[in-house]
């Protein structure tokens, strides 16, 4: 069941000047509940414009945005609340920070929704271990940071609203494998925990096979393709043809194939290669 739907949106940037841009071309697109969706797309392809749709940054020229089946436009002064319940991390969230502790840039969202000093307590701290920020950082100053702990404690004052949507545009961007992992980690813990929706905006073919569930692709402001990752990344040359790739894992499955392995299974990650791989040398993948 979708908690959040597209129906035909479209938008252009600049309409009515010699700028005029199609960036959403009569897209419609659903989101699970409680999954983890990739949102892939080359530069350009309109996956930024339809993440600000989500939670009402920009409002579409035609078409509507659904949260549990109700139009979040049907009353425009009541976006805000729409806001608080789809949560939206912007790349390179660290540069909003701006308050004199990390405990209060994080329970600055939390101040405005108008929650208890203990509430917001309690939160802060919940967000902050969801990311790695542990609780002897929370007195400091977050312009002390490290470029690191700086995008956690962004991505903190967003879990702190405790968003039943969660979308996050590269949120691991510029971050060594170690980061990328414990922030992307976190993430799924705060899915497990609250049954949020996560929807992940990422260049990193690697990310989508690891984290998600289900893909959509984004090609020239049109909807490419969505499906389970798997069936998305099957489609390998449909991919190239609007600039994308699959993970770097899967072009080893096809070499070991073409070898004459026979591998069969989730051949676009890590594990799944390893299990295909040792069924294959157990016997149980000849026909």
């Amino acid at each position: 069941m979708n908690i959040l739907e597209l129906k035909n949106i479209s938008y252009t940037y600049g309409r009515g000047t010699p700028f005029m841009v199609k960036a959403l071309d009569g897209v419609s697109v659903g989101f699970e509940r409680g999954k983890i969706t990739g949102l892939i797309g080359h530069t350009g392809s309109g996956k930024s414009t339809l993440v600000q749709m989500l939670n009402g940054l920009l409002k579409p020229d035609s078409g509507q945005v659904l949260l549990d089946g109700r139009d979040i436009w049907e009353k425009p002064k009541e976006i805000r609340s729409v806001r608080f319940r789809v949560g939206l991390v912007m790349q390179y969230p660290e540069y909003q920070l701006f308050d004199d502790t990390v405990e209060a840039d994080i329970g600055y969202a939390l101040r405005n929704m108008g929650k208890s000093p203990d509430e917001i307590a309690r939160r802060v701290r919940d967000a902050a271990a969801f990311v790695g920020i542990g609780e002897d950082l929370l007195s400091k100053s977050p312009f002390d940071l490290s470029g690191g702990q700086k995008r956690r404690v962004a991505i903190a004052g967003v879990l702190a609203m405790e968003p039943e949507v969660l979308v996050l545009d590269e949120p691991a961007a510029g971050l060594d494998p170690r980061g990328r992992k414990e922030i992307l980690g976190g993430l799924c813990r705060y899915r497990d925990t609250h049954g949020a929706t996560v929807i992940l905006v990422s260049h990193s073919m690697e990310d989508m096979a690891t984290y998600c569930v289900r893909v959509v692709v984004m090609s020239d402001a049109r909807l490419f393709a969505e499906g389970k990752t798997g069936e998305v990344f099957a489609r390998a040359r449909e991919l190239a043809s609007v600039g994308l790739d699959t993970p770097r894992v899967s072009h080893i499955a096809e070499a070991l194939i073409a070898a004459g392995v026979p591998l069969t299974g989730e051949l676009y990650t890590v594990e799944g290669l390893e299990r295909a791989f040792l069924a294959a040398m157990r016997g149980e993948g000849k026909q």
